[in-house]
């Protein structure tokens, strides 16, 4: 139990690190990561939709994830605990995007638009790119974890 608690509070520092690498630019630490990978609709992100419990990601025919999504999972007490506190986002669950500097967005279509826009603006012509976005989902619903989705594997 003690060392389930020691990785309970060691997974946000480490989330937090690899944040401010990526803000430099500077990938130090590689850490472990669960990465979907399959063929092109094959139900990849919809794996990971079920893990937050939300539809929030892009859907459509062909290539819909053109860009990796590194998605943080960050439970965080429910709505009524923080409201006890008087701190924080109020709202049940949110999401923030690396990319979009204190954002916060409570309505998951909306993440999934920023997520459709953001696709946009760094690749063309419905072009795939290796850059990849960083999403971060508070919830109470959902374990602390990192989750990976990358565009599919396409055969020629």
């Amino acid at each position: 139990m003690k060392d389930l608690r020691q990785m309970e509070t060691l997974i946000p520092i480490i989330n937090r690190l690899q944040e401010v690498f990526l803000t430099v630019g500077a990938e130090i630490i590689q850490l472990p990561q669960i990465v979907v990978v399959g063929s092109q609709s094959s139900g990849k992100s919809s794996v990971l939709e079920s893990l937050v419990g939300r539809d929030f990601l892009p859907r459509g025919s062909g290539i819909v994830t053109r860009r990796p999504l590194v998605l943080q999972l960050v439970n965080v007490p429910p709505l009524e605990e923080r409201r006890k506190q008087d701190n924080g986002v109020k709202a049940e669950e949110w999401g923030t995007f690396l990319h979009c500097k204190n954002q916060i967005f409570t309505d998951f279509s909306e993440i999934r638009k920023e997520i459709e826009d953001e696709t946009d603006r760094s690749t063309d012509n419905k072009g795939i790119s290796p850059e990849p976005i960083y999403l971060k989902i508070y919830s109470p619903n959902v374990l602390s974890l990192t989750l990976v989705d990358l565009p599919g594997i396409t055969k020629n």
